[in-house]
């Protein structure tokens, strides 16, 4: 018996399981996400999941903190208008870190020819983004000072360049949304719970947005929106072939569709116009 077979014949008495499995788990991206690996199992479908949670949460909750402290250290009063570059720098940063959090799970979307393919696909759609930015949103009537909110977010009055780290920030987010959906599907959990779980847990979070004291408007239609994407968001998923890229696109154009219509509700009075 050469060594490779007794290799395999040793592995797959421990494990009981053919000796080629995981590493087969591992290109395939079907072992367990994060750095929890050695805490989780098969048998413990519940734990696995909520130890992605605490993560998802963990990195949520650190980039919006560490959003605010550069900002205030910086002197700014917009982070993505007044400083794009260093904030989509700051987002793409995050959004390594969390593909290196979760890389056992997403593994199977990191190989580079997958890569270089959702590249290739998005190219188009990020250019009718940014003929959106650059073409359509400067013709759109201006926002009213007197009918924005006292408080007013910021795309409100923001130029195009604001939506460079947003594009980065978006992508940080659908790197976590896709972490909790294949997680919870690798484990067995039907595609309606996970819906529903997504809708709650992506909606839940909005709705901390009042803490930063936006109106109750401006959070219910952000939490509202939240969750009707957290509810197809797994089919997208897990039904289409390039899941990513429809949910990436379906993400993106909410903010742009929000901003239109902004400027519409919000327009400066023809009276006003000098």
């Amino acid at each position: 018996m050469s060594f490779k077979r007794l290799k395999d014949a040793i592995l797959k008495q421990e494990l009981g399981m053919p000796a080629d499995h995981n590493r087969q788990s591992a290109i395939m991206g079907t072992r367990p996400a994060g750095w929890f690996n050695n805490l989780r199992s098969e048998q413990r479908p519940a734990l696995a999941l909520g130890l992605t949670l605490l993560g998802v949460a963990a990195l949520w909750s650190a980039s919006s903190y560490g959003y605010y402290a550069l900002v205030q250290t910086l002197g700014l009063e917009s982070g993505y208008n007044d400083a794009p570059a260093i904030f989509a720098a700051y987002y793409l940063a995050w959004t390594g870190l969390a593909l290196l959090w979760f890389r056992g799970v997403l593994a199977g979307s990191l190989v580079r020819q997958k890569i270089v393919a959702h590249i290739v696909a998005m190219a188009p759609v990020m250019a009718v983004f940014a003929l959106f930015v650059a073409v359509v949103l400067p013709s759109l009537p201006p926002v009213s000072v007197w009918r924005a909110p006292s408080d007013p977010p910021e795309f409100m009055f923001a130029s195009g360049w604001y939506y460079v780290p947003k594009s980065a920030d978006i992508l940080f987010q659908q790197v976590l949304v896709a972490s909790m959906i294949y997680t919870a599907a690798q484990y067995k959990f039907s595609i309606r719970t996970i819906a529903i779980g997504m809708g709650l847990m992506f909606g839940g979070f909005h709705i901390l947005l009042a803490l930063d004291g936006f109106l109750p408007l401006y959070v219910a239609r952000f939490t509202i929106a939240a969750t009707l994407f957290g509810l197809i968001a797994p089919y997208l998923y897990l039904r289409l072939k390039h899941g990513f890229r429809w949910a990436y696109g379906l993400h993106w154009s909410f903010y742009a569709l929000d901003a239109a219509i902004t400027h519409f509700l919000l327009a400066v009075p023809r009276w006003a116009i000098v």
